[in-house]
């Protein structure tokens, strides 16, 4: 296959930058019952991110991204899975495709469920699991190339190894020895096996992956019981943390990776947020800086829209409203009109109107404060790739770092030479930070 050499002239901003966010757009009114998840995903395989929603009760919809920030009507993907609980995406057949992966809580018959985007027939990978399946990811957990399947359930953590061609083996039981409310999936340690945040009725606690298709005993974060648990990569040093809702009511907490899976207290965030196991909270990049930010919506200010930007150390700070004339109950991050920053996708029930709606609020962002604007060229091939991806700079390359398109950091290297064969196939952004400068721009994976 010919290879592709891409010649980038890049600009380079000096910049303090902040979101800007359009009104909310209605692409739904007429929803019900109430929604579980809204997502986005590429399910036509166009190059643009559809939105899919779950009903609580036994459908899952699908919104197909047009262009210019509109959707069609929605088409059902399913009715035959029992209050969808939660929607995961990833590739199971290496097919090219993103297929869903959803959780469903329906009390002593909860599942987990492959719907493959290859015809999108759902089928169940396993079932019977007792009072509710809470999450299922994909993710290659004994790193042979395939995204197996780890899921949570109340009284199990349960792995699937993946044999190649998107079929599952069955049920491997990775932990039972408590009540399971929530999980979290991430490479903590960086031997390049996915560890686990979970959480428990021990409180929060995280896994390792101890490469023998099982788990290490787990190491105890927070002995609060909370229905949540997520990561992060928050000061963009190359190791996940980890977000867990605090003691303190509707606050959140930020444990600091400090190396090797280890984590210390770093920030108590008050987001105002419900200890609930699908919170109204998104972190991904809004803003023009490459630190993860958080959007969320504050039950006690009627639900309004809020977000609050990452200081480049770490922190969240500085608290701003994005919006106060809708009720947001969902909301979820992506580049929906790829012009390179995340917009909002999110859910409201408005329970005095009695109506339930879907929207779209894009992101404007400009950047701010413009110091100095200056010319380079960057050379990176082949592009696309599949393994290895080679960096040229004029200056001297001191790092490289991959993100996924809603912006989270996936690797640092230090090398101009990164091997990228254990992605998934898409698109990533590369930053090029030299002894000067740092650059970004667009990389495919296939």
């Amino acid at each position: 296959m010919k290879s592709f050499i891409s010649f980038i002239s890049l600009l380079l901003l000096s910049i303090t930058a902040s979101a800007q966010f359009g009104t909310p757009v209605i692409i739904d009114s007429n929803i019900a019952p109430q929604l579980r998840n809204i997502i986005a995903v590429d399910i036509d395989n166009d190059g643009l991110k559809d939105i899919v929603i779950s009903h609580q009760t036994d459908t899952i919809k699908w919104y197909k991204n047009l262009g210019n920030n509109t959707f069609s009507a929605p088409v059902v993907l399913t009715s035959t899975i029992a209050k969808p609980f939660f929607i995961a995406t990833g590739d199971a057949d290496n097919d090219s495709k993103t297929d869903l992966l959803v959780a469903n809580n329906n009390s002593n018959n909860s599942q987990v469920v492959l719907i493959n985007n290859n015809g999108l027939i759902p089928t169940v990978i396993d079932s019977g699991l007792d009072v509710g399946t809470y999450r299922a990811y994909f993710t290659d957990f004994n790193n042979d190339g395939d995204e197996d399947i780890i899921a949570c359930s109340d009284l199990m953590i349960t792995l699937y190894l993946n044999n190649g061609a998107g079929v599952f083996g069955g049920r491997i039981v990775l932990r039972d020895n408590a009540e399971f409310y929530n999980l979290t999936v991430a490479d903590f340690n960086g031997d390049n096996f996915p560890d686990i945040g979970v959480s428990s009725s021990n409180g929060g606690e995280v896994q390792m992956n101890d490469t023998s298709d099982s788990l290490s005993a787990p190491n105890l974060l927070n002995l609060h019981l909370s229905g949540f648990i997520t990561h992060t990569d928050v000061n963009n040093d190359g190791q996940f943390d980890i977000v867990y809702p605090s003691s303190t009511p509707k606050h959140y907490d930020i444990y600091r990776n400090t190396g090797g899976g280890n984590f210390t207290l770093n920030q108590s965030v008050a987001f105002d947020l419900p200890n609930i196991q699908n919170p109204p909270f998104a972190l991904a990049t809004v803003n023009a800086d490459a630190f993860t930010d958080a959007v969320y919506s504050r039950i006690n200010n009627n639900r309004s829209l809020y977000w609050q930007e990452n200081d480049g150390a770490g922190n969240f700070q500085n608290e701003q409203l994005i919006d106060n004339t809708e009720i947001y109950d969902a909301i979820f991050l992506a580049d929906m009109d790829n012009d390179g920053d995340n917009d909002i996708l999110w859910y409201g029930f408005n329970f005095n109107a009695g109506q339930k709606k879907i929207g779209f609020i894009e992101n404007n962002t400009i950047t701010l404060g413009v110091d100095y604007i200056k010319s380079t060229t960057v050379r990176i091939y082949p592009n696309p790739a599949s393994t290895l991806l080679n960096i040229e700079s004029q200056d001297k390359i001191s790092s490289v770092e991959i993100y996924s398109a809603n912006g989270e950091k996936i690797a640092t290297y230090h090398t101009s030479q990164i091997d990228i064969s254990k992605l998934a196939k898409g698109s990533y952004l590369l930053n090029v930070t030299t002894n000067k400068n740092t650059f970004t721009t667009e990389f495919v994976k296939k």
